[in-house]
Formats: C-alpha cells, structure tokens, sequence
C-alpha cells in the first residue's frame, strides 16, 4: 500500500478516524509559548479540532497540513486554512516561512519521523518553536502490563492490546529519544517534559472506574515533572530553532 493510501485510508470511516480534541495541558502549552498573530503551522492537522481551532481563536495565522484529503476537508469544514502536502518529509513551504508548528500525537505515526522535524526546522524562521507529543511508551502502567501480564500496548486505539500488529503507531518514544532525535534535526535549545499520567485511574483491574473521574495528586504532578519517563502518559517538547549570531 503506497503511503498517501494508508494516511487516506485512516482518515476514513473505515479507517481510525479520530475525533481531534484539545486538552487542558496542551492548551497551557499555546498559552506560553504561542504569541497571537504568530504564522503558525500544524503538521499532520488531522480534522482540526485539536490545535486548529483553539489556535485560529486565540489570534494565530493558522495553516493546517495533512497527507489526507479527508482530513484536510474535514479542517476545511470548521472554517480553517488547511493544505494537503504529498510527503510530510519534504513540505512545499518556502524557508522561514512560520514563527511556530505544531506537531500533535502525530510523531509517532511517521515512518520517518526525524526528517519530518528537519523539515520543519527549515520552515521555521530563526527563534521559531516546534511543539510536539507523543505518548510515552516508557509509562509505569506500559511497563507493569508489559512485565506482570505480557501484554504488549502500542497505545494508537481501544484495539491495540488485542490486536497490536494492525495498530496505528509506528514509532515509540520515551523522554530521552523525543530530545535525541529533535537535536539531531538542529533543533537547540530542546526541553521534554510529561502530562496526563495518574496512579488511580491506570491502575489495572480498577482503572475503567476511576480514569477521567479522579485527577492526579499534587505530589503524582510533582514526580511527573521530576521523572517523566516513568509517571508522564504523555510528552511534550519544546524546541526552538537558534537564532544566527550577527
């Protein structure tokens, strides 16, 4: 199957065919580090609804990006700019073209991952920021599944514990390798950090009862900070493209 197909066929209704959302953590992200009137861009924008939206509200000059057509319609039907590109590896944008991109929960479905970073590099102007998550393959509860049932989870939908060899991830990052790989496209300075973990509500057995009803303890975000490969769910990088020296 030729690449574009399997991005087209996983936005259709036969497909994954997520629902985009925004969630709270993310949107203290825009808040600190996204100016209003910044030229930003969305790298594998998917529907929209997760950065577009909260993106073009909050005073950006928006442009989404997606391989599928599906996907950038669905954009285009909330009243957002979106453009279909051919290959996220090389994007036909010209150099310093936006002041941020945003690439979310998409990293981790790239077969190339790093050279979609360095593409994004070249489109940022200098001082420009990339925002990025991924899940965190390294989370204790992946951890505990993998060591106490066997279970192998790739995170990508509700179907990934049962079958994992048609699930939607392709790569896997933990804390160290998300930085690793955005230094080698360039990027510098680059900070990692976690979001999203809980004890209560990923614990096995009693997990369904509790996941979205009880939040994590000040103490549980005080670890995640501190050590996010094991107590974070979720990544999130802040990377900035140097400025040149005069």
């Amino acid at each position: 199957m030729a690449i574009d197909s399997y991005y087209e066929n996983y936005w259709s209704a036969k497909g994954f065919n997520p629902k985009g959302q925004i969630w709270s953590e993310l949107e203290k992200l825009y808040e600190q580090n996204v100016a209003p009137g910044s030229r930003c861009l969305d790298l594998g924008c998917g529907d929209g609804r997760t950065s577009g939206l909260w993106l073009k509200n909050h005073g950006c000059d928006y442009l989404g990006a997606d391989i599928s057509e599906n996907a950038i319609q669905a954009a285009r039907s909330l009243g957002l700019e979106a453009a279909r590109i051919e290959d996220v590896t090389r994007l036909p944008f010209p150099d310093a073209s936006f002041d941020a991109a945003v690439c979310i929960e998409v990293l981790e479905h790239l077969f190339e991952p790093q050279l979609a970073v360095t593409e994004v590099l070249r489109v940022l102007r200098p001082g420009g920021i990339l925002i990025a998550t991924v899940p965190n393959i390294a989370y204790w509860r992946w951890r505990l599944d993998l060591a106490l049932l066997g279970r192998w989870n790739p995170l990508g939908d509700t179907l990934a514990v049962k079958e994992p060899w048609r699930d939607p991830h392709i790569r896997f990052f933990n804390p160290k390798t998300l930085r690793e790989m955005l230094k080698s496209a360039g990027f510098n300075p680059v900070e990692v950090r976690g979001h999203a973990g809980q004890f209560l509500g990923d614990l096995p057995w009693v997990g369904r009862r509790f996941r979205g009803v009880v939040g994590a303890s000040p103490p549980y975000r005080a670890m995640e900070q501190l050590v996010p490969s094991l107590f974070a769910y979720r990544l999130h990088a802040v990377a900035h493209k140097t400025i040149p020296r005069s």
